[in-house]
């Protein structure tokens, strides 16, 4: 098969994998979770710091938890430069973030996520702000504005996230309101005229009463360019703003929040990536036109653009009484987005293809969960609770194409639109406990049912009005216009069973199994209305893993480690064939291990790095309403055979003040974008390489410095397969910054 002679004998990779991942440990590397945490150690004590993370709705210590996760402290946040999740999704282990436009981010964990833009589906990766689950994927693609940390759960989540969590979960806590008067200012220029201005600021407002307002600007030219009519691409303007009130009632403690965010943003520098496989035709055509131009130059005839607002609306009351505690958490989060986009960034009919790409979605949501807790002082910790959450999206988008020979005739092109309106609705009662016994021994036992409901109508339109049979792409030419509704439900139960032990203190060593579950889906774009009513088979995930969590020599070295099993039943799979997505659901299998450790060097210095190995591959072909597709023995998609990550993080008194240094390198192997493992979506590998730097003076200023893919690597962010040509979106080059900070 094409993927195994391109991806090489797996035996080889593996003990490759194997000799690296005992490298990282011996040299004590660590994972980026596991620097400058909360709870401080003893001033001058050459020790790692305890992590403290709510993973599983309660704080506990990040060695207590039996789940491989990940946590980003705020400090990190900052000594990486992140402004929103995809500066953190690779530094986690296991964890690929790509994306097709501002509403289409497309994560994966383990081998596990989804390329689907249905408003009848969900993401296989949970999102969720302050607890609140993100339904949509292009509500969560998070601009970070006062947040405190960051958790990336790897593996299902079914007990406590729910049906859209069965690959993992992304959870991202802002800073809540207290009653210490604090404020930060941050002006920011950078690379690409980027310009910006952050701001927080919190106090007491009356006796029982504290608020907090955080605010982001950014503004840039972007690092692309059209060449055929000089716009500047993947720049623009975003402004968020965040507002919350704190009040404390005795027992009671009620928190109230609103959150907005406008982006206003360039369209993409797409361009035509050929391999050996294209035919040589094509390849000449495109050389010809592209001759002189690098990645990050496009000949886009059309006028491109990303749009985005967001907002929502959360209130969260919580009781703690001497037993238990309660929380009611409600939230209405509202997101418009429309793009427009093209998708050969080649101009026609020199080459004989041109697809102009045009979305816009509105999606509303509403979310109630009620949740009972163990009080402070229970012997058996636990959790229960009951959720719900109804989803309303209405998506349009319109493909305009123009074809010519040899790719297809001139009538094969056309203006289709594809118009879906959705509710979708979840019902849950969950539960979850941690029993400890015999002293050394805790036995966690979690269960959730899950009722999902779907109506959906959907309509493709030949805006032809037939007249130049067959109708467009991506419609015809076997398709044919249609008006459908349909409807469905689904249930499913999903559960955890972990048993975990502590033979020495500080040294844990768990066995877990986990149920995950996707609700069934109907696909977007279907070529007739048969295929629109036939919805994809629900998604199950059966995930068995091992893990170690230790904490040595006086607490200076901690190693984690995790050796995992996923089995699949009915993966829902998208494929671009063509200019037809197809959807469909196939099983599969995904073996790997991950390794997370670290070592203060002194107490001021600490090195670290994570190593991640996964061999996934589809143990079936797919079938849908649309046919067979051939994946049997294909890689999933986004799931390289190893990722690795290393760095240094150190802080000194120097004068007046406190110096901060970092320097991070990510590593991922090559990987296939798409299921068809064809030659022309395979990424080769690639390294990214960051540094920071800072001084803070005692009076509350900093001034900050910090590169970006300092090694000017250039990268693949996606793409879209056509005619045995790979046309491709290239990440950011190397790209500078300078902050100002004055906190009061």
């Amino acid at each position: 098969m094409t993927s195994i002679i391109t991806r090489g004998p797996s035996w080889r990779r593996r003990l490759a994998g194997v000799s690296t991942a005992a490298l990282a440990v011996t040299a004590g590397l660590a994972g980026p979770a596991l620097a400058q945490q909360t709870a401080q150690a003893q001033p001058g004590a050459v020790t790692l710091d305890e992590i403290i993370i709510t993973a599983q709705r309660r704080e506990q210590g990040l060695q207590e938890v039996p789940i491989a996760v990940t946590a980003f402290s705020q400090e990190m946040l900052e000594r990486t430069a992140a402004t929103g999740l995809q500066d953190v999704a690779g530094k986690a282990p296991g964890v690929t973030m790509t994306q097709f436009n501002v509403g289409e981010p497309q994560i994966f964990v383990r081998g596990v996520g989804t390329t689907s833009d249905s408003a009848a589906s969900d993401p296989s990766i949970g999102v969720s702000i302050d607890e609140v689950s993100i339904g949509r994927a292009g509500a969560s693609a998070l601009a970070f504005m006062d947040v405190q940390r960051v958790e990336i759960l790897r593996g299902p989540q079914g007990t406590l996230y729910g049906r859209n969590a069965s690959g993992g979960a992304l959870n991202v806590y802002t800073n809540r309101p207290d009653f210490a008067p604090y404020g930060q200012l941050t002006a920011r220029y950078g690379s690409f005229n980027e310009m910006g201005l952050e701001g927080v600021f919190n106090g007491e407002i009356a006796e029982d009463m504290a608020g907090r307002v955080a605010f982001r600007f950014s503004t840039n030219d972007g690092y692309a360019e059209n060449v055929l009519t000089g716009a500047d691409l993947h720049g623009g303007t975003s402004f968020g703003l965040r507002g919350q009130i704190l009040r404390n009632a005795g027992d009671w403690t009620f928190l109230a929040g609103f959150d907005g965010s406008m982006e206003e943003m360039d369209g993409q520098a797409r361009i035509p990536v050929t391999v050996a496989t294209t035919p040589a035709p094509f390849v000449a055509v495109i050389n010809n036109l592209r001759a002189g131009l690098n990645v990050r130059e496009t000949l886009n005839p059309d006028a491109t653009y990303q749009n985005r607002t967001n907002w929502g609306l959360t209130g969260r009351a919580e009781w703690q009484g001497d037993n238990f505690g309660f929380v009611s958490l409600t939230s209405y989060r509202d997101n418009d987005y429309d793009w427009r986009d093209n998708l050969g960034g080649l101009t026609y009919p020199a080459f004989p293809l041109r697809v102009d790409n045009r979305a816009e979605e509105q999606a509303d949501q509403f979310s109630q969960e009620f949740r009972f807790v163990s009080g402070p002082d229970a012997n058996i910790n636990w959790v229960a609770g009951a959720y719900f959450f109804r989803e309303n999206v209405t998506r349009t988008e319109r493909f305009l194409v123009q074809t010519a020979l040899p790719i297809a005739p001139p009538n094969f092109g056309g203006d289709t639109t594809f118009f879906q309106d959705a509710t979708n609705t979840s019902y849950a009662v969950f539960g979850q406990a941690a029993i400890p016994f015999a002293d050394i021994w805790e036995l966690t036992l979690g269960a959730r049912w899950t009722r999902d409901e779907r109506e959906v109508h959907q309509v493709a339109i030949d805006n032809e009005g037939g007249l130049n049979a067959p109708p467009g792409i991506p419609l015809g030419p076997t398709g044919s216009p249609y008006d459908v509704t349909a409807s469905t439900s689904f249930d499913e139960p999903t559960w955890r069973i972990a048993l975990s032990v502590e033979p020495l203190p500080d040294v844990r060593f768990y066995a877990s199994y986990d149920r995950g579950y996707k609700a069934g889906a109907y696909i977007s774009a279907a070529q007739t209305g048969a295929q629109a009513v036939q919805p994809l088979n629900s998604e199950l995930l059966d995930n068995y893993e091992i893990g170690a969590k230790t904490t040595v020599f006086n607490g200076r070295l901690r190693f984690n480690a995790a050796a995992f099993r996923l089995d699949y039943t009915d993966l829902q799979v998208n494929e671009l064939a063509g200019l037809n997505l197809v959807a469909s659901n196939a099983q599969a299998e995904v073996e790997g291990f991950e390794i997370e450790t670290a070592l203060a060097v002194t107490s001021a210095i600490t090195i670290g790095g994570s190593y991640t190995s996964l061999d996934a591959r589809f143990t079936s072909d797919a079938t849908s309403a649309g046919g067979t597709l051939p994946y049997e023995g294909n890689i999933l998609p986004r799931s390289p055979d190893s990722q690795y990550t290393l760095y240094a993080d150190g802080e000194w008194r120097v004068g007046q003040g406190t110096l901060a240094t970092r320097v991070d390198y990510q590593w991922t192997d090559d990987y296939f974008f798409d299921p068809s493992n064809n030659p022309e979506v395979l990424i080769p590998s690639y390294g990214l390489l960051s540094a920071f730097a800072s001084w803070e003076s005692d009076s509350g200023y900093k001034v900050s410095v910090y590169g970006k893919n300092l090694t000017d690597e250039e990268y693949r962010n996606h793409v879209i397969k056509n005619v045995g040509v790979g046309f491709s979106v290239f990440g950011p080059p190397r790209s500078f910054g300078v902050a100002l900070t004055r906190t009061f």
